[in-house]
C-alpha cells in the first residue's frame, strides 16, 4: 500500500461532544478503516499516534482556544481548523497555531475527503518571508492555481489574501479592504506568512485579476496609459468613443483593472467600474479554458443595458475596453466597427513604437510589454 492509500489516525478535537460525534461518523464515512482519537481525558497514552488534527472551533471569546491546547500539546502535528465562518479574527486564530488548512462549518463529506487527500500528498507553507518578496509568494500561489488564505503577520500588524483556483478574492489588513489591503500587504518588507488550504466561502471585494493586482500602481487620480511615440490617439478615441449618443460608458482595462474611462451622469461610476471588471474576469476565465477559440469580446445585457468587453491589442498585453450601451440602438449595430478602429490604432501605435525603438537600437524586433508603462 502507498502511503496516501493509508487510512490516517485523525486526532479530534471539539467542544461540543456533539460536535465530535458527528465528525468521527462523517470520517469514517468518507474513509472506512479510519483510526479516530479523541483530544483530552480520553487520548490514552497507548493509542495509535495520530498523522493529522481536526478541530471544530468554537465562536465568540472560545475562538482559537481548542486549537491552542491541541497545538500546545502536539507542537509538530498538521492541523485542520473547521470554524462556522472565517472573518480576520478566525483566520487569525488559525495562524496562530499554523493551521494547515481551514474548512467551513457545518462541513461537507467531499470537503473532508479532498482536505486528508490534500495534506496527504502536500507540503506545508509555513515560514518567514525573508528573501522573497510577498508579490512572489502571492505569485506562486496564483500559478498553481490554490484555494486558501495567505496570511501575513509583521511589524506593521497583520491581514490576509483569500485566493479562490489562484485568483484573489478577497483581503483584509487594518481597516483596509479588497484591492488596497493586498497592495498594503505585498508593501511589507518582511512577515510571517502562513498558508491555510482551504475555501473560505468569504464575500469577494476584489473583482480584477491577479496580474493587475501585481502591476505597478498608478498614481490616485488614475494616472494616464502612455504608449510612446502615438500615445494619445487611442485614448482620444477612447474619449470620443464616450461621447457618442446611446453609449453610457467606455473604459479602458488591464488585467480587469480600470485604467481610465468616463461614464454619464446617470450611471454610478463605481457599479460601472466593478461590473465591467467582473465581465471581463469571466471572459479572462473563458479565454484560459479556450485559447484563441474564445473570441474576442463577451457581453451581458441587464434590463436596457448592453456591457461589451472587447479585447485591445495583442491578447499577451491584457488590455481591453469595457463598453456600456443603451440597448436595441443603432449605435449597437456599429458598436464593434467602432472598437476595432480603436484597436486598429492601438496596434498602429504598438508598431510605430516598435520602430522607432528599433531605429535607436540599430535592432529590429517585434515590441514587448516593456514597451507600454503607465505615468502618474
Amino acid at each position: 500500500m502507498t502511503p496516501a492509500s493509508i487510512p490516517p489516525t485523525v486526532l479530534i478535537a471539539a467542544h461540543e461532544p456533539s460536535q465530535r460525534l458527528a465528525l468521527a461518523q462523517m470520517l469514517r464515512a468518507v474513509r472506512p478503516g479510519i483510526a479516530i482519537v479523541e483530544f483530552g481525558a480520553s487520548e490514552a497514552p497507548e493509542a495509535a499516534k495520530p498523522s493529522v488534527a481536526m478541530v471544530v472551533e468554537g465562536e465568540g471569546e472560545q475562538l482559537g482556544e481548542i486549537s491552542a491546547r491541541l497545538r500546545a500539546r502536539h507542537p509538530e502535528l498538521p492541523l485542520v481548523v473547521i470554524a462556522a465562518r472565517f472573518d480576520e479574527a478566525a483566520i487569525a486564530a488559525a495562524a496562530r497555531v499554523q493551521a494547515r488548512a481551514i474548512a467551513p462549518s457545518p462541513c461537507e463529506p467531499a470537503t473532508l475527503l479532498r482536505l486528508l487527500e490534500g495534506l496527504e500528498r502536500g507540503a506545508s507553507f509555513a515560514g518567514r518571508v525573508a528573501g522573497i518578496a510577498s508579490a512572489e509568494l502571492l505569485r506562486l500561489h496564483a500559478s498553481a492555481r490554490s484555494t486558501g488564505v495567505l496570511h501575513l503577520k509583521g511589524e506593521a500588524g497583520e491581514g490576509a489574501i483569500y485566493l479562490e483556483d489562484g485568483q484573489p478574492i478577497h483581503a483584509h489588513a487594518g481597516e483596509l479592504r479588497g484591492a488596497e489591503a493586498v497592495h498594503h500587504l505585498l508593501a511589507w518588507s518582511d512577515a510571517q506568512a502562513t498558508w491555510l488550504i482551504g475555501r473560505s466561502a468569504s464575500a469577494r471585494t476584489i473583482v480584477g485579476r491577479v496580474e493587475g493586482l501585481l502591476s505597478p500602481r498608478t498614481s490616485d487620480d488614475g494616472g494616464a496609459l502612455e504608449v510612446p511615440d502615438t500615445p494619445r490617439d487611442v485614448l482620444e478615441k477612447l474619449d470620443r468613443l464616450a461621447q457618442t449618443q446611446d453609449i453610457l460608458a467606455a473604459y479602458l482595462l488591464r488585467n480587469g483593472e480600470i485604467v481610465s474611462g468616463r461614464c454619464e451622469p446617470e450611471l454610478d461610476p463605481a457599479a460601472v467600474g466593478t461590473a465591467l471588471s467582473r465581465l471581463s474576469q469571466v471572459f479572462s476565465e473563458m479565454e484560459e479554458q479556450q485559447g484563441d477559440n474564445a473570441g474576442s469580446e463577451i457581453q451581458a445585457t441587464v434590463g436596457e443595458h448592453r456591457l461589451v468587453i472587447d479585447r485591445l491589442g495583442p491578447a499577451r498585453l491584457a488590455f481591453q475596453i469595457g463598453v456600456v450601451v443603451r440597448q436595441a440602438t443603432p449605435v449597437c449595430k456599429s458598436l464593434r466597427r467602432l472598437l476595432r478602429q480603436i484597436d486598429r490604432s492601438f496596434r498602429k501605435s504598438l508598431s510605430k513604437a516598435a520602430q522607432a525603438e528599433a531605429g535607436s537600437s540599430g535592432l529590429a524586433g517585434p515590441v514587448t510589454a516593456a514597451g507600454l508603462h503607465r505615468v502618474a
